[in-house]
C-alpha cells in the first residue's frame, strides 16, 4: 500500500490523502479496483477525523482505492488552540469545497492507469456536511465555472454514485426566524452561517441555492442514503424529502432509515467511535448494505438513464 498526499490549493488549505493498494493481486496479475473518495463532515467549520481515515481504511479493506478529501473549511485553529477567538478562513464559503472535490476527482482519474482504477467506478461518500458536499457534486458535476476552476471535465467530476450518511440536506435552520433550530447548533449557529454564506443573516435565496432538495436532476448519479430517526442535528425529514425528490426525478436511490442512534456515528462501531454512544451495532449494517449497493451497478430498465 502507498500513502500519498496531493495539495488541492497552493496555500495548503485543502489536501487529497490517497490510500492506494498494490494493484498486483498475485504474481504477474493486476486487478482494476473501484475508487472511493471520502468527504468528512464538520458543518463546513472543520473536518471530523472519525469520518475520514477510518472510513477510507474500511473501504480499502473492501478492495477500493480509497481517498480522503480534506477540503477547505472555515475554522483554521480552534479557540482552545489560539487562547482567544478561533482563527478562521474567510475565503472558505460554499461552493469553494466543491472546487476542491472536483480537483480531487480529476487527480484520481489522471492517476487511474498508474493506480489501476476502474474509471467507470469512481464513487464519492460523505457524512453530514460532507454528505452535502457529495450531493452537491452529484447535482453540479457539469457546472462550467466550477469545472474551469478545478481544471476538470464533467466526465472526471461526475461520480458513478454517491453515498450520503446522515446528510445535511438544507441550511434552513440558519435563516433568521427559523421555527426550529436544534439545541446543539445554537452555540455555533452564527459561525456556521458565516462559514457557509459569509454572513450571520443569509437570505432565503442563498439558503435555497444550496438546498439539495431543490436541485435534483434526472441525469445525476445514483444515490445511497442512510440516516437515523433520532438525529437532532440534521432533520431526517429533510432526508426523506430529498429522497422523494430523487424518486420523482427517477434517480436510482437506496434509503436506509434506522430507528435509533444520534448524529455523527460514522461506521457505528469501535473503529470510528470517539465515545460509547458512537457504537450502534444494528446501524453498522449500513456498511455491508452500501457495499452490496455499490456492487449492483446502475439499474436496468425504466429506472435507468443510460
Amino acid at each position: 500500500m502507498q500513502y500519498l498526499e496531493f495539495p488541492l490549493r497552493d496555500d495548503g488549505t485543502a489536501t487529497l490523502c490517497a490510500y492506494v493498494l498494490d494493484p498486483a493481486i498475485r504474481l504477474q496479475r493486476k486487478k482494476k479496483r473501484p475508487a472511493m473518495l471520502v468527504c468528512p463532515g464538520g458543518a463546513y467549520l472543520t473536518l471530523a477525523t472519525k469520518e475520514g481515515e477510518p472510513v477510507a481504511a474500511r473501504w480499502m479493506g473492501l478492495g477500493y482505492q480509497s481517498f480522503v478529501v480534506r477540503y477547505k473549511h472555515y475554522v483554521v485553529r480552534r479557540a482552545e488552540e489560539t487562547g482567544g477567538d478561533p482563527e478562521v478562513d474567510e475565503a472558505s464559503r460554499v461552493p469553494e469545497q466543491l472546487v476542491d472535490l472536483m480537483k480531487a476527482m480529476r487527480i484520481v482519474h489522471e492517476h487511474a492507469r498508474e493506480w489501476d482504477i476502474d474509471e467507470s467506478r469512481v464513487f464519492c461518500m460523505g457524512f453530514s456536511a460532507g454528505a452535502h458536499l457529495a450531493g452537491s457534486l452529484a447535482e453540479r458535476f457539469d457546472d462550467p465555472q466550477l469545472l474551469a476552476r478545478a481544471g476538470a471535465t464533467a466526465g472526471q467530476a461526475r461520480p458513478a454514485g454517491v453515498v450520503m450518511g446522515y446528510p445535511m440536506i438544507s441550511a434552513r435552520p440558519l435563516l433568521r426566524g427559523a421555527d426550529e433550530v436544534p439545541e446543539q447548533m445554537l452555540p455555533t449557529l452564527g459561525m456556521i452561517s458565516r462559514g457557509i454564506f459569509g454572513t450571520d443573516a443569509p437570505t432565503p435565496e442563498q439558503v435555497e441555492d444550496i438546498d439539495l432538495r431543490l436541485h435534483v436532476r434526472e441525469d445525476m448519479p445514483r444515490v445511497f442514503v442512510w440516516h437515523t430517526m433520532q438525529d437532532v442535528v440534521v432533520d431526517p425529514c429533510d432526508t426523506l424529502a430529498f429522497v422523494a425528490a430523487l424518486q420523482a426525478a427517477r434517480v436510482p436511490c437506496e434509503l436506509h432509515l434506522y430507528e435509533r442512534g444520534p448524529h455523527g456515528t460514522s461506521l457505528c462501531d469501535a473503529t470510528s467511535a470517539a465515545v460509547e454512544d458512537d457504537v450502534w451495532p444494528d446501524n453498522a449494517a449500513w456498511v455491508e448494505a452500501c457495499r452490496r449497493w455499490l456492487e449492483l451497478g446502475a439499474p436496468e430498465g425504466d429506472y435507468s438513464h443510460e
